[in-house]
């Protein structure tokens, strides 16, 4: 593997061994004299690696000045990553790595055995995130928010401003929504969508992690930090610097790590466990839950600094109950995939069935309506899915509203094709006229109408009480809601 590194070097000339031994490890080098002609070099290809020694002679003003047009020039750059090599007078000083974005410290005067690992362990992390870069682009769609399907308002209200989100400077984003609302699918299309999408795009579970691997997998240890701890792990937020880091039920973390997290949010730098050097580190941090976070501030569950910190940002997910336009354009989109990855031809889905589908209440959201799907799909030898190659729980779905009141309950059951209101408008007079014999004056009290109105909806229902109470004592009418 070719790996380059820039080298600013103000002391060239001077006996300094640090370009033969970046020679020796298989670097190839461009060296400058100083911080100013890197950035007047024009440079445009990506070097891994940038080395600046700090000369002894440099006053603070010289530092100062340095700092600022490093990190200037780090903007453009932010995926090279710095090694400083320093006095040992700047060794008490956290400032040193913050100011200039390193992420890597020496301190002189150095080994060349300890240049040389610290090369090696550089080649292998810069191999690493080639290939990471790499799976990310394979995986994403160049239009991230063209994968979101919707036509509903609800929805593209969301998609406005997660796209607004995208382009500003904001580094910490809350998405909230029900579970299988597609929170993910919004996170990534953000990240796509933003000056960051070269980066790495890193998604994690907070639940799935163990408690007491969390500090670890976060933040990465240094080697012997613990019994199993044989060799150095870089943490997650290390891994996503340049990028966006995308933490998944972020309620679920470890109320202990909460702590660490803000320092995070505040400082922008990490501390590997058992490390001594602070390392900064640029990311947008896009954090994802179904819970309520306030009622767990109430309750001492989550901490109300670190939810106002990420909650900078609110991008709150509709269920698909309240976005019932988009599950037609969902259902047969996912129809159309599936039936092309499973090799089953061309399927459709019949109108039937997608009454059926708009009337279930999904309380398993988007991933539930996939799910079914590819059940369907996988099932079909038609080539047509109709309403009994659906689940039973939505073949079978009705809504059902009960009226409360004190001497009893209405109950309305809707079959899965609907009902009209007149239709249900009858349904419950001819209840009212079931339950007391025929008499008008009392079915008007249980609906509470006026006797001139009901006369007037009896006429124009065409209901005869008394065929209701002749038929109720044939036993012909049951006491209860119908809807024809």
């Amino acid at each position: 593997m070719s790996l380059v590194v820039d080298i600013i070097n103000p002391q060239q000339g001077k006996d300094n061994p640090l370009t033969g031994d970046c020679r020796e490890a298989g670097w190839e080098i461009n060296e400058f004299s100083s911080v100013n002609d890197l950035v007047s070099s024009n440079n445009k290809g990506f070097a891994p690696l940038l080395i600046l020694s700090v000369p002894e002679s440099w006053q603070k003003e010289d530092y100062s000045k340095a700092a600022a047009v490093i990190s200037d020039w780090h903007i453009e750059h932010s995926k090279t990553q710095i090694l400083l090599l320093l006095p040992k007078s700047y060794m008490k000083s956290d400032k040193a790595a913050i100011e200039f974005g390193a992420r890597h410290i020496l301190f002189k005067p150095y080994s060349s055995n300890d240049l040389s690992r610290l090369l090696a362990q550089i080649a292998q992390g810069v191999g690493k995130r080639k290939q990471r870069y790499a799976i990310d682009k394979i995986n994403q769609s160049p239009e991230g928010f063209e994968n979101i399907i919707g036509i509903s308002k609800p929805i593209q209200n969301v998609i406005q401003l997660a796209k607004k989100v995208a382009s500003s400077e904001s580094t910490t984003i809350m998405i909230t929504g029900e579970n299988g609302t597609g929170k993910g699918a919004i996170a990534k299309a953000i990240h796509i969508a933003s000056p960051r999408k070269n980066g790495p795009f890193i998604e994690v579970n907070c639940a799935a992690i163990p408690r007491n691997l969390l500090e670890s997998e976060f933040f990465g240890h240094e080697k012997g930090a613990f019994t199993d701890a044989k060799e150095r792990k870089i943490g997650l937020f290390e891994c996503a610097n340049g990028g966006t880091i995308f933490l998944d039920e972020i309620g679920e973390i470890d109320y202990r790590l909460q702590a660490k997290l803000l320092k995070f949010l505040d400082s922008r730098t990490i501390r590997r466990v058992s490390g001594t050097q602070f390392l900064p580190v640029d990311l947008r941090i896009i954090s994802a839950t179904n819970r309520n976070l306030k009622q767990d501030v109430l309750e001492k569950c989550f901490r109300a600094d670190l939810f106002y910190r990420l909650n900078v940002i609110e991008i709150i997910l509709p269920p698909l109950r309240d976005r019932t336009d988009d599950i037609e354009p969902i259902a047969r989109n996912y129809t159309s995939q599936f039936a092309n990855r499973l090799k089953k031809g061309k399927i459709t889905l019949t109108d039937e069935a997608i009454k059926i589908l708009k009337r279930y209440t999904w309380p398993g959201n988007i991933r539930e309506l996939i799910n079914i799907i590819e059940r369907a799909v996988l099932l079909n030898t038609s080539g047509q899915i109709k309403i009994e190659d659906l689940p039973l729980e939505v073949e079978n779905d009705e809504t059902t509203i009960d009226i409360g009141k004190q001497q009893g309950t209405i109950k309305i059951d809707l079959p899965p094709e609907g009902a009209s209101l007149e239709e249900i408008e009858r349904g419950a007079i001819v209840a009212a006229l079931t339950r007391t014999d025929g008499n008008v004056a009392a079915a008007a009290r249980l609906l509470e109408l006026e006797r001139g109105t009901i006369r007037y909806k009896l006429k124009k229902h065409g209901i005869d009480p008394s065929e209701i109470k002749e038929n109720s004592k044939n036993g012909r009418y049951e006491p209860s809601f119908v809807t024809n």
